[in-house]
C-alpha cells in the first residue's frame, strides 16, 4: 500500500469548510445599482430562411471531369509510348523510297531505278543488303548479250536517321502493254542481334512498245499440195541490241515444212541471234499445205528471246496470226531462178538470171487455152535485159507471157502432161544503181485456162504464186600508200635505204552501193620489218593493233548505202634489210573487209591487193622512189 499522506484533496477541503460548525457564509450581497438600458429597437420582420445551397458539382460537370481525366491519362500514356516505345527497333521504321515507282518504258530500253533506304530506327542498323530480282529476259545495260536476273549490294551500316541511295539499271523486255513488277528486298540486323530484319517493296513498270515486230509476206491463198514459201521478217524496235532473239512458228494442220532459211534450232524455233536497233531478219519457210478446197488454215508466229537453260522461247513479245485459204491447183507450176525455187537466194548487182517456169496438169480432164504469165516488179532488175526463148515479153507492163501462140501444147494440156518456158534477165549494175536502196526482183506467176467441171461444162480457172529475191549490196575496199600527202608527216629517206627507217601513210577507203552495211571491219597484216607507229586518223579508238599477230584492225562499224568513201589512215615504219636493195618491199598484206548486209542479212567480204613501196598514187612519186637503195 502506498504511504498515507497528510495533505487533503481540494474536494475534502471544500467539504470540511461546508460542514464545519463555525463556518461563515461565504455569500456576498452585491451592491445593487440602477442600470440604464438602451431603448429597444423597432421591430423588423425576420429575414427569410436561406435557400439550400446547390451541390458543388452538377452531373454534367462530373461527367466532363471524368472524361477529361481519361483524356489526360490517354495523353500521358501516348507520350510515354512515343518517348519509350519509339526506341523499339522495327521494320516499320525502315522506308524504301522509290521515286517514280510506277512508270513506263519501251521494251528493250534501259530502265534506271533509284532506290533510297532510310533508317528511322533509334539505333544503328548493320549487315545491310539490298536485293532486286528482275523478270526473265532482262539484260545487262553494260552488255546486252548477258542476262540480268538479280542485283545485290551492301549499303554498309546506317546510323539512326541516316539513308543510302542506289541506282539500279537494267534493260527490261516485255510485250506491249505488259505490266512488269520488280521485287525489292532490304535485309539488315541490329548490333548485338543475329536476327535478320526484312523490308520489301516493288517497282512497277508498264511496257509501252514491243521490242520486236513481225511482218509476213503476202500469204493469203495457196494451192493445196503445191510448194510455197512464206517469208517472215522480224524487226527490232528497241534502242539497245536484243540478244537471243527468236521466232517460234506454229504450223497449221496439214503443213509439211521442206526447207527453211535459216535452219531451225529445234522443231519450228528459229534463232535470230542479236538484233541491233532497227535491224531486220527474215526467215523463209518452204513447204506444202494439204487440205480441201476453200479450207482456211492459220499460221501463228511469235517473237521473243531464247531461254538459255531450256533452249525454248523463254520470253514472248509479239504474236501474229495469218490465215491462209486453200485452193486446189488445176495447173501446178514451179518457178526456178538460177535453180532456186524458194525465193530466198541472194542476188548480186549485175548478175544474169536464168529462169524456168514449169507446169503440170493435176486434173483428170484436159485444160484448154492455158496461159502462163510472169509479172516482173521491183527496182533491182534491168528491163532492157529481159529475153524470152519460147514466149513474149511485154515491155509496157513488164510481163513475160507463155501462150498457145508460141507454145502449141498450151492449147490443150492433157492430164499429167507437163511443159516449161524459159527466160533470161539481169540485175542492175553501174550507174543504174545510183540512188537505189534495198532493191528486189519479184516474180508473180499467174495461170489461167479452161477446165471441164463435173457437169461437163467448161469453166475458167486461175492461180497465182509469188517469188521475191533480194539483191545484195557491193562493199568494196580501196587501199593505197602515200608518202608526201595524207594525214601524217612522214620521215626517213625516200627512196628507202637499207637499215634505215622510213615512214609511210596507209589509206583505207570503203565504198557501198545499195544496202546499209553493219559491223564493217578491215584488217591488214604488217611484215616483220614493218612496225605500226600508233598514229591513226581519225583517232577515235576504231583502229587497233595486235603485236603478236602483227594485224592492224579498223572497226568501221556502219557503212550507209550510197557511201562512196569512208576513210581511215594509219602510219607504218619500214626498215629495209640489206637484201631488199633494188626491190620494193611490202608495207601491208592480206587486206580484207567484212560486214553484214542489213537488208539481205548476208555476210559480205572483199579484199585489196598488198601495198608496197611502189606507191604510184603519190603525186611526187618517181621511177626510183619505190626501190630500196
Amino acid at each position: 500500500m502506498p504511504p498515507e499522506s497528510n495533505e487533503k484533496s481540494p474536494l475534502e477541503n471544500v467539504r470540511s469548510r461546508l460542514y464545519a460548525p463555525t463556518a461563515t457564509p461565504s455569500f456576498t450581497v452585491p451592491d445593487l445599482k440602477t442600470r440604464t438600458e438602451a431603448p429597444a429597437e423597432a421591430w423588423k420582420p425576420l429575414p427569410p430562411p436561406p435557400a439550400p445551397k446547390p451541390p458543388r458539382f452538377s452531373r454534367a460537370t462530373m461527367f466532363l471531369m471524368i472524361a477529361g481525366g481519361f483524356f489526360v491519362v490517354a495523353i500521358i500514356v501516348a507520350a510515354l509510348l512515343i518517348i519509350f516505345g519509339g526506341r523499339t527497333v522495327s521494320t516499320d521504321n525502315v522506308d524504301i523510297l522509290l521515286p517514280g515507282a510506277a512508270t513506263t518504258a519501251g521494251s528493250g530500253e534501259t530502265v534506271a531505278i533509284l532506290i533510297t533506304v532510310k533508317n528511322g530506327n533509334p539505333v544503328e542498323i548493320t549487315d545491310t543488303t539490298l536485293s532486286v530480282d528482275f523478270p526473265d529476259g532482262t539484260r545487262s545495260p553494260e552488255d546486252v548479250t548477258k542476262s540480268l536476273s538479280h542485283y545485290s549490294d551492301t549499303l554498309g551500316s546506317l546510323a539512326a536517321g541516316a539513308s543510302a541511295d542506289r541506282t539500279v539499271r537494267a534493260v527490261v523486255f516485255g510485250s506491249e502493254g505488259q505490266k512488269v513488277t520488280v521485287p525489292i528486298r532490304f535485309e539488315y540486323r541490329t548490333p548485338g542481334s543475329n536476327t535478320p530484319f526484312v523490308k520489301e517493296a516493288s517497282y512497277e513498270l508498264t511496257i509501252t512498245t514491243s521490242p520486236l515486230s513481225i511482218s509476213v509476206g503476202s500469204l493469203t491463198q495457196v494451192s493445196a499440195g503445191q510448194p510455197f514459201t512464206v517469208a517472215v521478217s522480224v524487226r527490232s524496235n528497241a534502242t539497245a541490241p536484243i540478244a537471243g532473239a527468236a521466232l517460234q512458228v506454229d504450223y497449221p494442220p496439214g503443213f509439211v515444212a521442206r526447207s527453211a532459211t535459216p535452219a531451225p534450232v529445234s522443231g519450228s524455233l528459229f534463232d535470230l541471234g542479236t538484233l541491233e536497233p532497227g535491224q531486220e531478219r527474215t526467215v523463209s519457210i518452204t513447204g506444202i499445205l494439204s487440205g480441201e478446197n476453200n479450207e482456211t488454215r492459220v499460221f501463228r508466229f511469235t517473237t521473243g528471246t531464247l531461254s538459255a537453260s531450256t533452249g525454248t522461247l523463254g520470253v514472248s513479245y509479239t504474236t501474229t496470226q495469218v490465215p491462209v485459204s486453200l485452193e486446189r491447183a488445176f495447173l501446178a507450176t514451179t518457178l526456178l531462178v538460177n535453180r532456186d525455187t524458194a525465193g530466198d537466194a541472194i542476188l548480186t548487182t549485175g548478175q544474169q538470171l536464168d529462169g524456168v517456169l514449169s507446169w503440170i496438169n493435176t486434173l483428170t480432164a484436159p485444160i484448154q487455152d492455158a496461159q502462163l504469165s510472169i509479172a516482173l516488179t521491183g527496182s533491182g532488175f534491168d528491163p532492157a535485159s529481159v529475153n524470152v526463148s519460147n514466149g513474149v515479153y511485154r515491155s509496157g507492163d513488164r510481163t513475160i507471157v507463155f501462150s498457145k501462140e508460141r507454145i502449141a501444147a498450151l492449147a490443150q494440156i492433157g492430164p499429167s502432161e507437163t511443159g516449161n518456158g524459159t527466160f533470161y534477165l539481169s540485175t542492175k549494175k553501174g550507174d543504174a544503181l545510183t540512188g537505189l536502196r534495198n532493191p528486189t526482183v519479184t516474180f508473180t506467176v499467174s495461170v489461167a485456162g479452161r477446165r471441164i467441171n463435173e457437169s461437163n461444162v467448161p469453166t475458167t480457172a486461175a492461180s497465182t504464186i509469188t517469188r521475191t529475191y533480194k539483191i545484195g549490196t557491193d562493199l568494196s575496199l580501196v587501199a593505197r600508200a602515200v608518202r608526201t600527202t595524207g594525214a601524217f608527216k612522214n620521215t626517213g629517206p625516200w627512196p628507202p635505204v637499207a637499215d634505215k627507217e622510213s615512214t609511210y601513210t596507209i589509206e583505207w577507203s570503203l565504198a557501198n552501193t545499195v544496202n546499209s552495211v553493219g559491223t564493217a571491219k578491215v584488217t591488214g597484216q604488217l611484215p616483220s620489218n614493218v612496225r605500226f607507229t600508233g598514229q591513226s586518223s581519225p583517232s577515235d579508238g576504231s583502229v587497233t593493233y595486235n603485236e603478236v599477230a602483227r594485224t592492224v584492225t579498223w572497226n568501221a562499224g556502219d557503212v550507209a548505202a550510197g557511201t562512196t568513201a569512208k576513210k581511215m589512215s594509219f602510219q607504218v615504219a619500214l626498215t629495209p634489210r640489206s637484201g631488199d636493195r633494188g626491190t620494193s618491199p611490202v608495207l601491208v598484206t592480206g587486206q580484207q573487209v567484212t560486214g553484214i548486209d542489213r537488208f539481205t542479212e548476208g555476210k559480205l567480204t572483199g579484199s585489196a591487193p598488198e601495198l608496197t613501196t611502189l606507191i604510184l598514187s603519190d603525186p611526187a612519186f618517181q621511177a626510183t622512189s619505190g626501190q630500196v637503195q
